[in-house]
């Protein structure tokens, strides 16, 4: 999707209006966006209205901010920064701008490299050459390789490592992931769609606002959600999920039944009255 620029003229109103006219341009009202983002309509007026007062604490509303500008096409680094400008926010709050995973080596290239992938280009094609002539001269064979190669069209996909263990946001929420040492890894908030991922032997452990809106992957199995929808978690260890929030393949794996209607509706309920509760304005 194509994104807008924010580059107006300096009398252009504030960053709320510039993000209520981009909602507007897309026919959509704030409860439309609340529902996509999953971000309650009254902050969605307020970061409008640039009604700090009525916002919860300045980490969650930049995270807002950004996924709102994404949903209405504009550039969501450029919202967040103009936010920071109309809001008088200070520019250090401690927070990093891009998601943040676990470090890999730097690759360093020796030298030489690309004049030997030069080298290997050509090889490449003359190799190619040689192949495409060779087989027009080999006809007489072609009842053999046609059956020969029957056995290799077999089309495979791509498989996910069985120990990869992957934490997915499906809402937006503040989180916290430590290393076994305790030294914070990423401390951001995510909004949907995103996620972070390690060999779940990693020894991580996990801290975040709402529980529920956090999904934990073994491989390509979904385990089920950290928590119940708005309730905080507080360093727990990963892998790790809660019989009640257990997907149907993680309680067969644990040799546990499957959830009885009556559990599911009872646990459904639950979390509609926890959505219900007004929210607190300072988080964890």
């Amino acid at each position: 999707m194509e994104q807008m620029s924010l580059d107006l003229p300096e009398t252009q109103s504030h960053i709320g209006n510039r993000l209520r006219e981009a909602r507007e341009a897309k026919g959509m009202d704030i409860d439309q966006v609340s529902r996509q983002l999953k971000i309650q309509s009254k902050f969605i007026t307020a970061i409008e209205a640039l009604d700090t007062e009525a916002l919860p604490s300045i980490g969650y509303v930049l995270g807002y901010v950004r996924a709102y500008a994404g949903l209405v096409g504009l550039d969501g680094q450029s919202a967040v920064q103009a936010y920071k400008a109309d809001s008088e926010v200070p520019e250090n709050l401690g927070m990093r701008d891009q998601p943040h995973f676990v470090p890999t080596t730097k690759l360093r290239l020796p030298r030489g490299f690309f004049a030997a992938t030069t080298v290997l280009a050509c090889s490449a094609v003359l190799a190619f050459w040689y192949s495409s002539n060779s087989t027009a001269k080999a006809t007489a064979f072609t009842g053999f390789e046609h059956t020969a190669n029957a056995k290799q069209d077999i089309v495979t996909t791509p498989q996910v490592h069985p120990d990869l263990m992957v934490i997915k946001a499906t809402a937006p929420s503040w989180v916290e992931i430590k290393d076994k040492d305790g030294k914070v890894i990423i401390s951001r908030i995510l909004v949907a769609g995103e996620s972070w991922e390690a060999h779940q032997d990693a020894g991580v452990s996990i801290t975040a606002r709402d529980a529920g809106a956090l999904e934990l992957y073994i491989g390509e199995d979904l385990m089920g959600r950290l928590g119940a929808k708005g309730m905080p978690m507080n360093d727990v260890p990963m892998p790790s999920v809660q019989p009640d929030f257990m997907s149907d393949h993680a309680r067969e794996l644990a040799g546990l039944p499957p959830k009885t209607p009556v559990e599911t509706a009872a646990s459904e309920i639950t979390e509609t009255v926890s959505d219900t509760e007004p929210e607190t304005k300072n988080g964890l």
